[in-house]
């Protein structure tokens, strides 16, 4: 009677250790984040980039833009970037800089030829279509995230990937969303899908990454869509190269060098 008491017991405790263990080993919806937000998925967080931008308008025309971009991490997960344009011809030679600060709005430069100077992109214009493209300023600054309430959703599959699924809500007034959905794939914290919605709670954009790819040892997007709903456009991002990035300069973003021709 005993020993089958202590084997009830024993069991109980097992199990009770299991829970305690798959508790404590559970990420709350800000660390979910926080991995997102380290995860560098489109290189522009510590890596070096050739990339295309296709550009498909509601009417059915489709441009393309070429880029490249070399970016660094300087204070945890924020980061100073690069942009410059390679085609088409007409904005070849142009550039963007993007300078990630903790505590007050991003620094957003973008450097023209034609004008011979870079001009400053406030805040409030943070919803502009970035050269064009279905996605804004704000989607590539992830400031929305970095400055958000968070909760947890139930976990949803995306295709054959188990995927932590998070709410999130911006605390500033010059997002342009209300509120964003992310899938974010459990083993590499990459985003699968994200959904964004307006000040008037309308669905506005769906993002879906298409391709990912691990480079020396790091996960990377390397083809995705930006669906916007309200214009009836979409654009592809692909990564043609991407790589980490070990040895580049602080004399690198700023905006003299973002003004050299």
């Amino acid at each position: 009677m005993t020993l089958r008491f202590s084997f009830r017991a024993l069991g109980a405790l097992s199990i009770l250790l299991l829970t305690a263990t798959a508790s404590a080993g559970a990420l709350s919806a800000q660390e979910i984040v926080d991995k997102l937000l380290e995860s560098d998925p489109f290189g522009f967080g510590g890596a070096t980039v050739t990339a295309r931008l296709v550009v498909q308008e509601k009417g059915g025309g489709q441009n393309q833009l070429a880029f490249t971009s070399r970016s660094v991490r300087y204070d945890g997960p924020y980061s100073k970037s690069i942009v410059r344009f390679t085609a088409p011809a007409d904005l070849a030679g142009a550039g963007f800089l993007q300078v990630q600060k903790r505590g007050s709005d991003d620094e957003r430069m973008l450097f023209l030829p034609e004008l011979k100077r870079s001009r400053r992109i406030a805040g409030s214009l943070r919803g502009s279509s970035f050269m064009g493209t279905a996605f804004s300023y704000a989607d590539l600054d992830w400031r929305d995230f970095r400055e958000a309430d968070v909760a947890g959703k139930p976990d949803e599959d995306i295709g054959k990937h188990s995927c932590y699924r998070v709410d999130v809500v911006p605390r500033r007034s010059d997002s342009p969303y209300a509120r964003l959905e992310a899938w974010i794939r459990k083993d590499n914290m990459l985003p699968l899908k994200l959904v964004m919605y307006d000040r008037t709670q309308a669905l506005h954009k769906t993002f879906s990454a298409l391709e990912v790819r691990r480079v020396e040892g790091q996960w990377f997007v390397t083809k995705s869509r930006m669906v916007d709903h309200t214009r009836g456009a979409s654009t592809e991002l692909l990564l043609d190269n991407v790589a980490p990035l070990k040895d580049a300069s602080e004399d690198e973003f700023s905006v003299r060098n973002l003004e050299k021709m």
